[in-house]
């Protein structure tokens, strides 16, 4: 009887262990990709709780002062006309303001950068109101 050769084992072994390298290395790669990725999301989410909790501070700011009795006194006084017992309400009348002068629009420089909007509240009540005092 005849023995078949056997193919050597070395090349099948080297074979083996550069699958076995690559894979490891891909498995490898990948795992640091997404720690990457996930640091960089967690590092966008701490950005965004301190904008949200600045967001917050001013909205309590503002709910506070709505709540103040300065601020009740200011809407009586400059919205609803009204005026403390005793107190007299004189209303100045003066001549028409000035017509606003004609304004180039080309000579007017025009901003590179906008400036970022205000909160849809902004407007509706910090306006003209006098601000909170801390």
């Amino acid at each position: 009887m005849s023995r078949l050769p056997h193919p050597p084992l070395t090349p099948l072994l080297v074979c083996a262990a550069v699958l076995a390298v690559t894979y490891f290395g891909f498995s490898t790669w990948r795992y640091v990709a997404h720690n990457y990725r996930l640091h960089e999301d967690e590092t966008q989410l701490r950005q965004d709780i301190a904008e949200l909790n600045r967001e917050h501070a001013q909205l309590v700011a503002v709910r506070d002062y709505l709540k103040s009795d300065e601020y009740v006194e200011y809407v009586a006084r400059n919205t609803l006309g009204l005026v403390r017992p005793g107190e007299t309400l004189v209303i100045v009348s003066g001549s028409a303001p000035p017509p606003p002068a004609a304004v180039d629009p080309a000579a007017t420089p025009t901003p590179i950068l906008a400036a970022a909007p205000e909160p849809w509240w902004h407007e509706l009540f910090v306006g003209d109101a006098p601000t909170p005092s801390p």
